[in-house]
């Protein structure tokens, strides 16, 4: 049995600039800032980073970081919402169809989500193109802030609901498409598999040390003998 692990954004599918737009959009209305964004690189990063560095750059106390983050992360979701429904630009990543379509007819795989996004707002991207259904399970920003701390998450919330033990090793596979993915599936033992479909080149991913990488997740057979390894 194996449990694939997927990052969303840049692996998955592309929001088209929403989750960007939806940030700016919360901090200026929350603490009148134009561009909260900035220049931030979001490649591989958790939303709670993100915030924090936006909440830094710009000079804002956190003296309550729970209330802060609490109320952000509500217009967020919000704003996510409205931007996600809207985004022209948003798109799945090459492939993605019939490799879930797939997967999903598979019982010796298992499928969830890893990835930096909250997990409300995780759910907001994948809703535009019906996938939440296919992933039961995930770990996400929301969770823990570090994403090397997510994949044992993770791999408890599976073996909670599917009912059965779930070993590190052999077993579990990280997917993403930033040199940040293939840290977090090493740094805990499992397997990297890494997607230059984005930012990254195949050169990139192999470099961080991803057990495999491809340029796109177009070529099945490839996909299936990197998760089977």
């Amino acid at each position: 049995m194996k449990l694939l692990l997927f990052d969303i954004d840049g692996t998955l599918m592309l929001s088209g600039g929403a989750g960007r737009r939806a940030i700016d959009r919360t901090f200026f209305e929350i603490h009148g800032i134009k561009n909260a964004f900035g220049d931030i690189v979001p490649d591989g990063n958790t939303d709670p980073a993100i915030f924090r560095e936006i909440f830094t750059n710009h000079g804002l106390e956190l003296r309550d970081e729970s209330s802060a983050f609490a109320e952000v992360t509500t217009r967020y979701a919000f704003f996510m919402r409205d931007e996600m429904a809207r985004s022209e630009q948003a798109r799945l990543m090459p492939g993605v169809t019939p490799l879930l379509d797939l997967l999903g007819q598979r019982t010796d795989i298992h499928l969830g989500l890893l990835t930096g996004n909250f997990e409300t707002t995780a759910r907001i991207k994948l809703d535009r193109f019906g996938l939440n259904d296919l992933f039961a399970i995930g770990a996400f920003g929301s969770d823990d802030g570090i994403r090397s701390r997510l994949v044992p998450i993770a791999v408890e919330r599976a073996e909670a609901h599917f009912g059965h033990k779930i070993d590190l090793s052999p077993q579990v596979v990280v997917i993403g498409d930033t040199p940040q993915d293939v840290e977090c599936a090493l740094v805990n033992g499992v397997t990297a598999v890494g997607v230059a479909a984005s930012r990254y080149s195949v050169a990139d991913l192999e470099a961080a040390g991803a057990h495999c990488a491809m340029p796109t997740l177009e070529d099945i057979p490839a996909f299936m003998k990197a998760i089977t390894q």
